[in-house]
């Protein structure tokens, strides 16, 4: 699963976006190497994660639209729910593993 990473302007981030990522990436490469995160202008990607700085999320505003899974992170959440900065690595995680499962079954049926 590649997963198109796009980050905000950073006018106003309540939290460290590059390490986060960075996190996220070291985190995916140990638990599932198959997922790999990509910048977005690689086109070719199955989900998008929308890395926001601060809740409001303003990158969301562009993704409407979007027909593949959108996980947002805006600040200390995803998904609009409340995470700490630190356990938002592995709440991705556990986000994109509860999508590709729930695919799994849609394919099987």
């Amino acid at each position: 699963m590649k997963i198109a990473v796009k980050y905000c302007g950073g006018c106003n981030p309540s939290i460290d976006r590059a390490n986060l990522v960075g996190q996220l990436a070291m985190l995916l490469a140990e638990a599932q190497p198959e997922w790999k995160l990509v910048p977005l202008t690689d086109g070719e990607y199955d989900a998008v994660l929308l890395v926001n700085g601060c809740p409001v999320g303003c990158v969301q505003k562009q993704f409407v639209d979007e027909k593949r899974p959108v996980f947002l992170i805006a600040g200390e959440s995803l998904q609009r729910e409340r995470i700490s900065e630190r356990d938002l690595p592995q709440e991705v995680i556990r986000k994109i593993r509860n999508l590709e499962r729930n695919q799994g079954k849609k394919e099987r049926i």
